[in-house]
């Protein structure tokens, strides 16, 4: 990997350095972290450790490994190319990726979870979206509506199979499966609906005869009872009776193991899907969910993906995205915007969804240049901007370098920027990755690079376990399927181009805004989270000391995704300055 080559920067070597014992912990950490849970975390551990030793002299950190060491790091990094490619392990992602055909995962409030490609193109709905049940034959909507009430804890009836109907015609286009799925941290379902319209190959047969011991002629039941789902369609086109059908079945269901006709469908299924499938690798491209993404392309090159909320042609406001969080609003947040006719324009920062990353800027300069010219293009000026997390820190910038850009900021979560002293506060993965991102950042970008293969092996809950493992209302957001859905969206439109997005907004928390703050000449609320173990009021009224323009709000009960937890409150507000400072163009 081109980021990670050469992993010791150009400086004078210094043959006195000695490998330490903790440095070989890390070496070991490193590798084995490639496919341990455990070693990963022990990885953060060992490293924060290494920070905590070397303070106050970790600015320079580099300068206490030896050159045996940078080799070996970046020998992990050359491992990490060399990979086969993932198997998920997600649950979510698993059950649309081992299937062959359309497959989507949908919460009970019929939110799209997870898709596949194929997913997409015949339900007509992408990652974060909500599945219109139109797709159902009238006929099926009974069934699935028995599901649909037992993922909501009203019913015990998790699986049926339903006729899919053609989007385009409203003729039926495939039978499917829906059964419900239960990820091993979360208290709900989630709602399965995979393709049953897969090739039965002689492959599929010899895989059933070899591990179930199945006849040549409970094969073929097996199959003509896969393709119709129907016993008396089956002994029609055998000859015989419903009865002698029956008796083959039960023959069968013993043999596999499978405890309903359901599940045995589903198990031919997948038996099916292997034989079809070819590699299938993570999220190559990002899609809107809410599928009004526009790409705007600047008088540099840059290209600017953005998209919008609210009402059509509603009062502007600017609303930037944090790291892993908020790409999609609550639905609730959309009926405020729209009932109080307010449009937010939302654009993707560099390297997050499919806007472009420039590396030959500095993080901050990047993100600054951005937000510039997108509101060129777009022709704003004067409105408000709303900065989720580390998204007020570009805007900061850019209201210092032109102070026309906006009549009122509205910051939303813990930044840093506006709270230094509470970086001492951070629980120790948090801590330990943004004091790499500021002392050796090529270091952090190999520990990113491994967490984004244990996401790929896991799944997104468990990256969403260990950034929240602190506050106990982040993890109740992340578990729940209603929640959690917006949440590995976020996730998603972070780390689709890869981990150089993560590494450089780490970087960004550490970004010299501290005289754009002093020098801010409009007015800026900051609504801060109670509950997310960083909260101290009297900090914050220092702040507000500082410049008499910033007002602090706490929201109660709410952490890092306070977003999600409050989500009225905070819209409540945003809705509030934006009436009050808008000015018509």
């Amino acid at each position: 990997m081109a980021d990670l080559q050469n992993s010791k920067p150009d400086m004078p070597s210094d043959d006195q350095v000695h490998t330490t014992e903790l440095d070989l912990d890390i070496v070991s950490d490193t590798f084995r972290a490639f496919v341990d849970q455990a070693a990963f975390d022990s990885l953060i551990e060992r490293w924060n450790q290494k920070l905590n030793a070397l303070e106050p002299d970790a600015t320079v950190l580099e300068r206490h490994f030896s050159n045996a060491f940078f080799k070996q790091m970046d020998l992990a990094a050359d491992s990490l190319d060399r990979l086969d490619a993932q198997v998920f392990e997600d649950p979510l992602e698993r059950v649309v990726a081992e299937i062959a055909g359309p497959a989507v995962v949908i919460s009970p409030d019929l939110r799209v979870a997870s898709v596949n490609a194929e997913g997409e193109q015949s339900f007509g709905a992408s990652q974060g979206t909500f599945l219109s049940l139109d797709c159902l034959s009238p006929e099926s909507r009974v069934d699935f509506d028995t599901v649909l009430r037992a993922a909501k804890g009203q019913g015990n009836l998790g699986q049926a199979i339903v006729q899919i109907l053609d989007r385009f015609t409203g003729e039926p286009a495939f039978r499917a499966e829906a059964f419900l799925l239960k990820a091993s941290n979360q208290e709900s379902h989630y709602i399965v609906i995979r393709s049953l319209e897969l090739d039965w190959s002689p492959e599929v047969s010899a895989t059933l005869s070899q591990a179930f011991d199945l006849t040549d002629a409970e094969i073929a039941v097996a199959r003509q009872f896969f393709e119709n789902c129907d016993l008396a369609a089956v002994a029609a086109l055998r000859g015989v009776s419903v009865h002698t059908v029956r008796t083959q079945m039960k023959t069968i269901l013993s043999k596999t193991g499978a405890t309903s006709q359901a599940e045995l469908v589903r198990l031919f299924s997948m038996v099916a899907s292997r034989q079809m499938l070819r590699n299938r690798g993570l999220l190559t491209e990002w899609q809107d969910p809410l599928g009004r993404e526009k790409i705007l392309v600047t008088d540099s090159g840059r290209k600017i993906a953005w998209t919008w909320m609210g009402a059509l042609d509603g009062r502007p406001a600017i609303f930037l995205r944090g790291m892993a969080m908020g790409y999609l609003l609550p639905e609730s947040a959309e009926k405020l915007l729209k009932h109080a006719g307010i449009t937010l324009f939302i654009p993707s920062r560099p390297g997050y969804g499919n806007s472009s990353l420039h590396e030959d800027l500095p993080v901050l300069e990047d993100n600054q240049v951005m937000l510039e010219e997108f509101l060129v293009g777009m022709g704003l000026k004067g409105c408000v901007g709303i900065g989720l997390s580390d998204g007020i820190i570009p805007l900061l910038a850019q209201q210092d370098k032109d102070p026309a850009t906006f009549n009122a900021l509205i910051s939303v979560g813990f930044n840093g920027c506006l709270n230094r002293a509470a970086f001492r506060k951070l629980p120790v993965p948090q801590a330990t990755l943004l004091r790499l991102a500021k002392t050796a950042p090529r270091l952090l970008d190999l520990i990113a690079r491994i967490g984004q293969r244990m996401i790929a092996r896991y799944g997104v809950d468990w990256y969403l376990d260990r950034a929240h493992a602190s506050t106990p209302l982040d993890l109740q957001i992340c578990r729940d399927p209603s929640t959690a859905t917006l949440v590995r969206d976020a996730c998603s439109h972070l780390v689709v181009q890869g981990t150089r997005t993560f590494v450089r907004d780490m970087q960004m928390f550490h970004a010299p805004v501290d005289g754009a703050i002093d020098r801010l000449a409009i007015p800026m609320l900051s609504m801060v989270p109670t509950e997310d173990g960083l909260f101290d009021i009297d900090e914050y009224r220092q702040l507000e000391a500082r410049n008499s323009h910033v007002s602090v709000l706490p929201v109660p009960e709410s952490a890092d995704l306070l977003i999600y937890q409050q989500t009225d409150f905070i819209m409540d507000r945003i809705i509030e300055i934006v009436t009050t400072h808008h000015q018509p163009t």
